[in-house]
């Protein structure tokens, strides 16, 4: 029996320029834990949920989003800049246990915070026009702050890719083909460079075309398609206000990050469960040649 192993490091949110942290699951480090029944066959173990580490089984952590506002801000699309600054933890989407991996996979449009943040303003409703030093509500936002994620319709979680008869019992011939499409969508992703301004829309359509190149397989990556053009129409609204060229590349960079976090845990876990589907199939093989 394995044991489901966490590992963590430090994410790097980009949100128009500034950088808060959370604690993330490192995708290729994912374990998930199998049983080998009174018949030789490996079954999946029954998942029981490990902890949060993120918000120590509280359910709730500080807010980084608005942490970066200055005292002006009054607003906050996570927090609502409350007394405590306490958030639904985007790693156990509140329950304070991690969910399976084999069922639920972090959101790709908004990785667990069931929002899509407007990278003009940042989160906090308020931006500052060209040359201007007074803060006024957001023209991309209309002092929102944000969107609620159009992906997961603010669950925080979507389904695995979709395999038969099911994801958890794959074939191999099935997983090595949802693999080789993951495999070449992330490619096309790490080739994108986004830099915002002039090339924005041509890294658009690029990133669209990779989404689109492994849409078959997993059904959030073609919902997330519709949603993120959306969002980039709005965010080019922010052409008004300071550093807009950054702020695009930087929302490309979060959009981009996201979906290539969740095609990375999607690709391991359909590694572990081909890994299954191939000790089961060579098992069969065994007692049909007895």
């Amino acid at each position: 029996m394995r044991r489901f192993v966490l590992w963590l490091f430090l994410f790097a949110l980009v949100s128009g320029g500034d950088v808060a942290a959370q604690k993330v699951l490192i995708p290729e480090k994912i374990e998930r834990a199998t049983v080998t029944d009174d018949k030789g066959v490996t079954q999946w173990a029954e998942w029981k949920g490990e902890q949060c580490p993120n918000c120590q089984g509280t359910g709730k952590h500080k807010c980084f989003v608005c942490e970066r506002f200055i005292d002006e801000m009054k607003f906050c699309i996570d927090c609502k800049r409350t007394a405590d600054r306490m958030v639904t933890c985007r790693m156990c989407g509140g329950d304070g246990k991690l969910p399976d991996p084999l069922e639920k996979v972090p959101c790709p449009g908004c990785r667990g915070a069931s929002f899509m943040l407007c990278t003009v303003c940042g989160g906090g409703g308020k931006s500052r026009a060209k040359d201007d030093k007074n803060f006024a509500d957001c023209v991309a936002c209309r002092g929102e702050g944000g969107w609620k994620c159009g992906v997961c319709n603010g669950a925080r979680f979507v389904e695995p890719a979709a395999l038969k008869p099911s994801f958890k019992d794959a074939s191999v011939k099935d997983v090595q083909k949802a693999l080789a499409l993951t495999d070449q969508a992330l490619k096309d992703l790490e080739a994108i460079t986004p830099a915002g301004g002039e090339k924005s829309r041509k890294e658009v359509k690029a990133m669209v075309k990779a989404f689109e190149g492994v849409q078959s397989v997993h059904p959030a990556i073609k919902r997330l398609i519709k949603p993120f053009e959306d969002y980039m129409g709005k965010i080019y609204a922010g052409k008004v206000w300071q550093g807009w060229e950054e702020k695009e590349a930087n929302t490309l960079v979060m959009v981009k990050d996201q979906a290539q976090y969740y095609l990375k845990h999607q690709k391991r876990m359909m590694e572990l469960v081909q890994k299954r589907a191939e000790a089961n199939a060579k098992l069969a093989a065994d007692q049909k040649g007895k």
